[in-house]
């Protein structure tokens, strides 16, 4: 039972990342060439989700623990979100005034459903895998479905590309194709062998961090200083690295006119050298320590904005989103470790809480404030001053991390494993 649990798990990842390969690899080009979006739809595209997603975890928390099967309980989740890319698909052919806005909320609906189902996947995931195989057995989940995801990505923007980028029924046919993918990615899950106990009294982890939102868990949090100079800087680094999400869009795609084969390859070149990179940004932070390490990743993080603008050409841009894809891995990996570094072990859910909801925040209002750098100032000024905040961030982890004393023991090259 075990391993066809674990051979399910796996076809069932690997549909989803077709189908999510597909949208969120290209509904910013339909957005932009096909629905003719404006700047502002497309800082939303970025910020929304953000926003939905605070209050979209905090309601799922506390109703999965309600469930008595959470692999239904995740099915009927990941359908009812899936069933949104048709919609994202078929916009254009209904009676609506500005499609472009709507799938912008529809983008952002997508995580209420998602959420749900994001967090009883994990729970339903840890019931069925034991603690001693959870290690190879996501490393070995995570290694497939991430090379299904290239050729996913490549697969759909060699299709695409056939195509005059400013159409819009081949992006719609491409979104309505998920259908069968998400249909496939269900049906395994289902197919898991779950054993239904009765309902447990226990809370869910994130729901205890939500109750613990009062006056005096406050107070404490605020009083510490080490989780106050990292949480500091980290939400400062979020913040100047998210507003220029938007704007890497607009550049590569109405700047740049990249076609759809080219998007698909920044996006194959920046996470295959991830992939290759992780281990050794593990290893290295084991060795110097992960604030260290984190202002590496961020003075890395900060060249990416300067050195996009330098060139429209096509493979300047790919070598750019290959070397950029090293510091990517390390701030993939160390955000969130160097905030565990600084959490107390008995309240760590809390500290964690109130960080997240700080970091939704940012979330919404930096791509909001690129977007008003653009149109008051342009592409080159908005991606400077992301550029900048970003060093700031990275001379503040260097100069932080020696005043940092390590509260719990945390291998992070071991947490790249799964």
């Amino acid at each position: 039972m075990k391993s066809s649990n674990e051979s399910l798990s796996i076809w069932n990842g690997s549909f989803a990342t077709v189908s999510l390969s597909i949208v969120n690899g290209y509904v910013a080009m339909y957005l932009l060439d096909a629905l003719h979006a404006t700047d502002s739809e497309m800082g939303l595209l970025n910020s929304l989700p953000s926003l939905v997603n605070l209050f979209a975890m905090l309601f799922a928390a506390i109703t999965i623990g309600r469930a008595r099967s959470k692999r239904i309980f995740c099915s009927v989740s990941t359908s009812i979100s899936r069933s949104i890319f048709i919609l994202i698909a078929i916009l254009p052919w209904l009676a609506v005034s500005h499609p472009a806005l709507w799938v912008v909320w529809f983008v952002a609906l997508i995580r209420v459903p998602q959420s749900f189902g994001d967090l009883s996947w994990q729970a339903f995931i840890s019931d069925l895998i034991p603690p001693e195989r959870r290690s190879p057995f996501f490393s070995e989940r995570n290694r497939i479905t991430t090379i299904v995801g290239l050729f996913a990505t490549l697969l759909s923007g060699l299709l695409l590309q056939q195509f005059d980028k400013h159409l819009k029924w081949p992006y719609q046919i491409a979104f309505l194709t998920t259908a069968a993918f998400s249909v496939a990615e269900v049906w395994f899950l289902m197919m898991h062998h779950e054993r239904i106990a009765p309902p447990k009294r226990a809370v869910p982890l994130l729901v205890k961090g939500i109750r613990r939102f009062r006056t005096d868990t406050l107070r404490r949090v605020l009083a510490d200083k080490q989780f106050l100079i990292v949480g500091g800087g980290l939400l400062f680094f979020n913040f100047g690295w998210q507003l220029a999400w938007p704007l890497f869009n607009i550049y590569q795609i109405s700047e740049a006119h990249a076609p759809a084969l080219w998007l698909g390859l920044f996006t194959v070149a920046n996470q295959l050298v991830q992939i290759l990179t992780y281990r050794w940004w593990g290893r290295m932070a084991d060795r110097f320590g992960n604030g260290r390490m984190m202002a590496f990743a961020a003075v890395g993080m900060a060249l990416t904005p300067a050195l996009t603008i330098l060139s429209p050409n096509m493979w300047y841009l790919f070598l750019i989103n290959f070397v950029t894809g090293i510091p990517n891995a390390g701030t993939t990996l160390l955000l969130f470790t160097y905030l565990l570094e600084v959490c107390p072990e008995a309240e760590r859910t809390t500290y964690i809480a109130y960080y997240n909801v700080a970091l939704s925040v940012i979330g919404f209002m930096a791509p909001e404030i690129g977007i008003w750098f653009l149109g008051h100032w342009g592409m080159t000024a908005g991606m400077l001053i992301s550029t900048g905040l970003r060093l700031v961030a990275g001379g503040v982890f260097w100069v932080t991390s020696a005043m940092i004393k390590r509260r719990t023991p945390w291998s992070t090259s071991s947490s790249v494993q799964i």
